[in-house]
């Protein structure tokens, strides 16, 4: 059974899916590195050269690839969008919500220049717009949630572990 960490970026989910799958003894994967790996690309350069939609079908390809494979996997904050991604999420494994604040994830993100669809962009009111977009699919995709504000990515991973133990 594979778990799934889904939320905004900057929530922690590859920080927190590395502690846990050591936790659970299981491999981590980082979809997103997953991606670039193998369109030999950056998130970024997807985005710019092939367009967001392409982004989103690579997502979903990977989502095919490890439906059986008992790894915890940080997935990108988007792939909530997608009502097939949705779908598989939940029947092929446990997924987790890493709930975050708008406030807490600017800060965390606020020296990131390699995001984007965060590029240019006033980053506060692009995080409230994403998460306007977002809220419902996390919170209907998840099995439970986890708030990220107040720990640390330790914390979160062993609140984790207790909860599908």
């Amino acid at each position: 059974m594979n778990i799934y960490l889904i939320g905004m970026m900057g929530s922690g989910k590859s920080t927190v899916g590395k502690i846990l799958s050591k936790k659970l003894e299981i491999p981590f994967l980082d979809i997103d590195h997953y991606i670039e790996v193998k369109a030999h690309k950056t998130i970024s350069e997807i985005f710019t050269e092939d367009g967001e939609s392409r982004f989103r079908q690579l997502e979903s390809e990977v989502l095919e690839t490890i439906e059986n494979s008992n790894v915890v996997a940080a997935c990108g904050g988007g792939i909530v969008l997608n009502q097939t991604n949705r779908n598989q999420l939940a029947s092929s494994g446990k997924v987790i919500f890493l709930d975050t604040s708008i406030p807490v994830l600017a800060k965390r993100l606020q020296s990131v220049i390699d995001r984007p669809l965060l590029g240019g962009k006033e980053v506060e009111n692009e995080l409230s717009r994403l998460w306007a977009d977002r809220e419902n699919l996390y919170k209907d995709t998840c099995h439970f949630s986890v708030n990220t504000n107040q720990s640390t990515a330790e914390e979160v991973a062993i609140n984790i572990y207790n909860q599908i133990n």
